[in-house]
């Protein structure tokens, strides 16, 4: 097959956007645990070296070694089980990489100031990779050219060959490439055979653990969504946090505390993230009566204002203690998005309702 212009050679998998969600989450976590161990450890160095001649083994090395080793399982082997487990590997090892970015960067080293938001930032910019990836995925499967189409099927079918295709998994590569809007080729056919004799793999049942947190998301999700009162706290909240910054930072202004201060940057855009984020929550929060999506998509940019910019700049003045101020954020979005995600299906159920009595 020649290579489309469209990808150059280049195949997203059907599983790219997951893997890359999967990196970033253990990248994370990775740089959390690691920062937690060492302080709580006292810092210390593999190798007790320090000083003239001392022997220090960073675990920068560590981070690039398992990226590597991660680089070498998806290289070696195929299917989605080694993309898997080398997102795992890879994604610890970058987590260990990146949390000695100051090393890099700074002759402070290890503790440089704005090493954390460097840090939060690489992995906004990740987070956004995986994000588009996963809008570029829904594109392909609605209008990708026949010859992506067949290359999914066809990776498809090598993972059926290796483990097994769930009937779901079977149906939706054939629905591909049957649903192309024009005649099939002899390759479509071929593959389409291919996947109707690849050997079936039952749907395995969930683990009992998986069981739990299915339980506790479903019910959280429910009361969230459900729960009208819940966008008003997350307004009241998103506007709070807003303030608060800027309460802070004002009063340590009038106390003196900024007087040694370094960051004068990092405060300047925590300030204007921190107004921004302040004017549409009290915007959104107005809104609620009246216009109940505009406040929705209103309050969700107040956060991803905070989350995007403003996080990193709090990241930058306040080190690894802003970790709470993030979680926050992320719950409160986490709120507005599953009002949003509920409305929305309200809508379609609403639409398909008039939609069927109309050709009734």
């Amino acid at each position: 097959m020649s290579r489309t212009p469209v990808t150059n050679g280049f195949l997203r998998t059907a599983s790219a956007a997951a893997h890359l969600r999967l990196f970033v989450l253990v990248g994370v976590l990775t740089v959390l645990v690691t920062r937690a161990f060492l302080s709580l450890a006292d810092y210390p160095k593999l190798g007790g070296g320090a000083g003239k001649g001392g022997l220090h083994i960073a675990h920068m090395l560590w981070g690039g070694l398992l990226m590597l080793a991660g680089l070498l399982v998806m290289l070696v082997f195929t299917g989605v089980a080694s993309r898997q487990r080398g997102a795992v590997i890879g994604g610890v090892g970058f987590g260990l990489f990146i949390d000695e970015v100051g090393k890099l960067v700074s002759v402070d080293g290890y503790f440089y100031r704005p090493a954390a938001g460097i840090i939060y930032l690489t992995f906004v910019a990740l987070t956004g990779l995986a994000w588009w990836v996963t809008r570029r995925g829904r594109s392909d499967r609605e209008a990708a050219p026949d010859a992506i189409r067949s290359a999914a099927a066809a990776d498809t079918a090598l993972h059926g060959v290796l483990r097994g295709l769930t009937p779901q998994e079977r149906d939706e590569a054939l629905r591909r490439l049957r649903d192309t809007g024009t005649p099939a080729t002899e390759l479509d056919a071929a593959l389409a055979a291919l996947l109707e004799v690849v050997p079936e793999r039952p749907v395995r049942g969930l683990r009992p653990h998986h069981h739990a947190a299915q339980r506790v998301r479903t019910y959280v999700t429910a009361r969230v969504s459900g729960n009208r009162r819940s966008v008003r706290i997350a307004a009241w909240g998103a506007t709070l946090q807003a303030a608060l910054l800027l309460i802070a930072i004002a009063a340590d202004g009038l106390t003196g505390s900024l007087a040694d201060e370094t960051q004068w940057t990092a405060i300047a855009g925590a300030l204007a993230c921190s107004l921004a984020s302040l004017v549409l929550s009290l915007r959104g929060t107005a809104l609620l009566r009246r216009d109940r999506n505009a406040a929705l998509r209103t309050l969700r940019a107040a956060l991803l204002v905070d989350l995007l910019l403003g996080q990193a700049f709090k990241f930058m003045i306040n080190q690894f203690s802003a970790v709470a101020g993030w979680l926050i954020s992320l719950a409160l979005l986490y709120v507005l998005s599953a009002q949003t995600g509920r409305r929305q299906v309200q809508r379609a159920l609403v639409g398909h309702g008039m939609s069927e009595s109309g050709t009734g």
